[in-house]
C-alpha cells in the first residue's frame, strides 16, 4: 500500500475548536503497525469541555476501525490489507492489576495511546496495543460496527462489574448510546425488567424499541418512585448511571433496592463532591461501584456480540460527517438530542 508523507487530521485546540491540518504520516517501527483509518466513533468523552480541554491541543478520537497500511519488520501475525480493530489503551498483562482482570488500573494501560490519534488518515498502533488488544475483524463485519467496539466493551465490562445475573431487574439513568447499549446488553444478560429514563422523546421510544419495559420523561415523573413500582416496591439489583453530576449518582441511591449494586458510568469532573446517607449504604448493602474503560477481555466479548446483532451500527448509528466537519459532529453529539451515534468518515 502506498503510504503518502503527510496525512489530514482534526486537531482540537479546546473543546469548541477543531482545524483540519495536515501533519507528516508516522511511519511503523519494527513491533508496530499503521493503519489506514476509514471509520471513527465520536464517543461521549470528545465532547466533554473539562476533559478535552485538559488533552489539547490534540487529535482525539480513540474508537477508530480501518486496514493495516504498513507493519513493522518483526510482525508476523497480521498482514498488509487485513480489516482492524485497535484500542486505544492495552495493558501489560502481567502486573497486580492485569493479574485481577483490572485492566484500566495498570500503568502500562493509562499510559498506552495511539498516534496521533483516531481522528487522522493513518494512525500508528503501538507494539503493546497492536499485540495485547488488536484484533482482525469477522469478514461479515463492517467498519460501522468495529468502531462500536470500544464502547460496547466498556458497556459490558460495567455489566462485569455490577455482577449482572439472569433475573436482576436494571434501572439506566440516561438514554444516550451507551445507554440504550445498556438497555440492549441487559436484556441480553437475562434481566427480568428493564426501566431507563431519559427526557428525549427520540431516545425513550428508541430504547423501548430495543426492549426497555418502563420509558420515564424525568422532567415529568419521579425516576427512583417509577423503578419502585415497576419492581413491586423492591427497587432496582443494577442501577446505571451514564450522567457524570453527583445529583445523578444520588438518584440513582433513590432508585436502589436492598443488596443492590449503583454503578457511575461517566467520570464526573475533579473536585466533585458528594454527600451520601451511609447509614441506607450500610444497613441496605448498596454497592457503589465505578467503571472506567475496558480491556481486551471485553473487546473480545463486544466483537462476538456485534457480529451476532447486538448493539449494531444499523441500530445505533443515526448520523455521519466528513473528517473536515469534527467540529460539526461533536457539536451535535455534545447537544445530547434526536442523535445516537455519530461517526466520522475519513478519507
Amino acid at each position: 500500500m502506498d503510504i503518502p508523507r503527510t496525512m489530514l487530521v482534526s486537531k482540537a485546540y479546546d473543546f469548541d475548536k477543531f482545524c483540519l491540518e495536515e501533519m507528516e504520516t508516522p511511519l511503523p517501527g519494527p513491533r508496530e503497525a499503521l493503519v489506514k483509518v476509514h471509520t471513527l466513533g465520536v464517543c461521549t468523552g470528545d465532547v466533554t469541555p473539562w476533559y478535552v480541554h485538559k488533552k489539547c491541543p490534540t487529535v482525539l478520537g480513540h474508537e477508530p476501525a480501518g486496514e493495516i497500511a504498513a507493519l513493522g519488520a518483526e510482525v508476523t501475525h497480521l498482514k498488509v490489507g487485513d480489516r482492524v480493530y485497535f484500542h486505544h489503551h492495552a495493558p501489560c498483562g502481567t502486573c497486580h492489576y492485569c493479574r485481577h482482570g483490572n485492566y484500566s488500573m495498570c500503568e502500562t494501560w493509562r499510559k498506552a495511546k495511539l498516534i496521533p490519534g483516531g481522528a487522522a488518515q493513518y494512525c500508528l498502533v503501538p507494539e503493546n496495543n497492536l499485540y495485547k488488544d488488536t484484533w482482525v475483524l469477522p469478514d461479515s463485519m463492517s467498519y460501522d460496527d468495529a468502531t462500536l467496539i470500544e464502547p460496547v466493551a466498556c458497556a459490558v465490562r460495567a455489566f462485569r462489574r455490577a455482577r449482572m445475573t439472569p433475573g436482576d431487574t436494571v434501572a439506566v439513568m440516561g438514554l444516550g448510546v451507551m445507554g440504550q447499549m445498556m438497555v440492549i446488553l441487559a436484556k441480553y444478560y437475562g434481566a427480568k425488567c428493564v426501566v431507563g429514563s431519559d427526557k428525549v422523546p427520540f431516545r425513550l421510544e428508541k430504547a423501548k424499541s430495543f426492549g426497555l419495559d418502563r420509558a420515564v420523561d424525568f422532567t415529568k415523573e419521579s425516576f427512583p418512585k417509577a423503578v419502585f413500582e415497576a419492581t413491586e416496591g423492591r427497587g432496582a439489583d443494577i442501577v446505571m448511571v451514564c450522567p457524570t453530576n453527583a445529583a445523578a449518582m444520588l438518584e440513582g441511591i433513590e432508585c436502589a433496592g436492598r443488596a443492590s449494586r449503583v454503578l457511575m458510568f461517566m467520570g464526573p469532573q475533579p473536585g466533585t463532591p458528594m454527600t451520601v446517607d451511609m447509614n441506607k449504604i450500610y444497613f441496605d448493602e448498596i454497592d457503589l461501584i465505578s467503571s472506567y474503560s475496558s480491556g481486551p477481555r471485553e473487546s473480545r466479548e463486544a466483537m462476538w456480540l456485534i457480529n451476532e446483532g447486538y448493539c449494531t451500527s444499523k441500530q445505533l448509528v443515526t448520523h455521519r460527517f466528513p473528517l473536515s466537519q469534527m467540529q460539526d459532529a461533536v457539536e451535535l453529539t455534545r447537544k445530547a438530542g434526536d442523535s445516537l451515534k455519530v461517526l466520522i468518515d475519513i478519507p
